[in-house]
């Protein structure tokens, strides 16, 4: 059976009152990145970004209590209320190993999803029915993009090894 594990969960929160990013950079050491405004935390580990619509999205983290204790750092820092943030949950980043070679040159000849990245020396796979991004490398490893869920990503990372071995891709 092939595992998915989370490698990064985005999560976004919206306090009840939107955040001044200039206020991050002026009173808590937030750096400006274009039109977000970037801030670093130890602990919990997270990187966060203030977007010019007050939001908090939030990376490093693949669990939504932890991501919501660093949107509420930042909040309590800030000193402003907690009370009435809103989260959404974006994209995961999963990582998958099929432990086994793969034979990539063939693959796109045999499925149309399934594009060669010279540059990266993997496959690109577009796949529309777990709704994901997956690079996929010869030594079987692989990493999804853009998933919902990590269980949709161990979904697809499993009909494709099936999809490989049943054409003789895998070593």
């Amino acid at each position: 059976m092939t595992e998915a594990r989370v490698e990064n969960q985005l999560f976004r929160f919206t306090p009840a009152s939107p955040l001044d990013p200039q206020r991050v950079v002026d009173e808590i050491g937030g750096k400006r990145s274009g039109r977000y405004v970037t801030l670093s935390l130890v602990a919990p580990r997270a990187t966060l970004l203030v977007d010019h619509d007050g939001r908090i999205i939030v990376h490093g983290c693949r669990k939504q209590d932890m991501a919501h204790l660093a949107a509420k750092e930042v909040l309590l820092r800030l000193g402003e209320a907690e009370s009435g943030m809103s989260f959404e949950v974006g994209p995961v980043v999963a990582s998958f190993d099929f432990e086994s070679l793969v034979s990539l040159e063939r693959v796109p000849d045999l499925y149309p999803e399934a594009t060669m990245d010279t540059e990266l020396d993997c496959l690109r796979i577009n796949d529309t029915r777990h709704e994901i991004q997956m690079l996929l490398f010869r030594n079987g490893r692989g990493i999804a993009t853009e998933a919902r869920h990590v269980k949709l990503v161990a979904m697809a990372a499993r009909r494709w090894k099936q999809r490989l071995s049943d054409e003789n891709l895998l070593g």
